[in-house]
């Protein structure tokens, strides 16, 4: 009676799922390394499965796949197998998270921006700012500065020539009285004193300089200095009104880089490409090997940066 319910009592002890599978896997007639390969896993590993040594065997999510796997692998419900694999196999320790909440500093507002870090921080935001300011204005405002002073000389009037002004005749002589008897004389006019020699001879320079002082009427447009030879390139300024310019070519050479005045040309030979900065651009009209360029597109606040090739 004794061994009858012992082996009654091993019927009944609940069985885990490594060793449900290993019974299904020995009833289908498969071996270990057939599993193994079909679940590309390790013979090793399917036998710690099913001898539920699972220390053997990685914890969590691969545990449950695993067994998930090898349950589908032999045609039987997962689920189950599953389920009393998380009541069996032994369960990861989740490290617990410690947060401190002693010894935290809450500095007052006025403490930080006292302190030397932040003063510091800030003054060098501040310079970085003035650096931006000073480089925007010396890139974009100044040559239409000197564009506009340029363009406010030029419509200055022209001196005039000093006028020849005839020498003053000397006063003349006041009339001597005599005897009260003798009627008195009325003055003669006098005819003016001849102009000295050095005076005759300084007029005519005078004469002659006025002209030269005159306003002269706006100059033509130049001719081209000379053609463009093979790899050259030629442009050619007009000027409606005063306008500064710089032009470099393929070296980093200046060739040009100075104030035009209105009405006034330039033309410049060299081999491209062309670097060209133009102040007070909408007065200057610009043609590239015969070709006009409209200088529009490349202008912001008057002034024109683009390149030639």
């Amino acid at each position: 009676m004794d061994s009858a319910s012992d082996n009654t009592r091993r019927d009944e002890a609940p069985r885990s799922p490594g060793a449900i599978l290993a019974a299904e896997r020995e009833r289908q007639g498969l071996a270990r390394a057939d599993v193994a390969q079909r679940l590309h896993m390790s013979v090793s590993q399917v036998e710690a499965l099913e001898l539920a040594d699972y220390p053997r065997l990685p914890r969590g999510t691969f545990l449950r796949g695993f067994t998930r796997n090898y349950a589908r692998t032999l045609g039987l419900d997962p689920e189950p197998l599953v389920d009393m694999l998380t009541e069996d196999a032994p369960r990861e320790r989740v490290p617990e998270i410690v947060v401190p909440t002693q010894n935290i500093r809450f500095d007052p507002l006025g403490q930080r921006l006292g302190n030397p870090y932040v003063k510091a921080a800030g003054i060098a935001a501040a310079l970085v700012v003035l650096g931006f300011a000073a480089m925007y204005w010396w890139l974009f405002i100044r040559p239409n500065g000197v564009a506009t002073s340029a363009a406010t000389v030029v419509k200055k009037p022209a001196i005039e020539a000093p006028r020849r002004v005839a020498p003053a005749p000397p006063p003349a002589e006041a009339p001597v009285a005599e005897a009260s008897t003798t009627p008195v004389e009325q003055p003669v006019a006098q005819s003016p004193a001849p102009v000295p020699a050095r005076t005759a001879a300084a007029a005519p320079d005078v004469a002659a300089s006025a002209p030269a002082l005159a306003p002269a009427p706006a100059p033509a447009p130049a001719e081209p200095l000379r053609a463009a030879g093979p790899g050259e390139g030629a442009i050619r300024l007009a000027f409606r009104g005063a306008a500064w310019v710089e032009i470099t070519d393929a070296r980093g050479k200046v060739l040009l880089s100075r104030t035009h005045a209105g009405g006034s040309s330039a033309d410049v030979v060299g081999r491209p490409p062309f670097n060209l900065v133009i102040g007070n651009a909408p007065e200057v009209r610009l043609t590239y090997n015969g070709r006009e360029v409209d200088l529009v597109p490349h202008t912001r606040v008057a002034v024109a940066r683009f390149t030639l090739p």
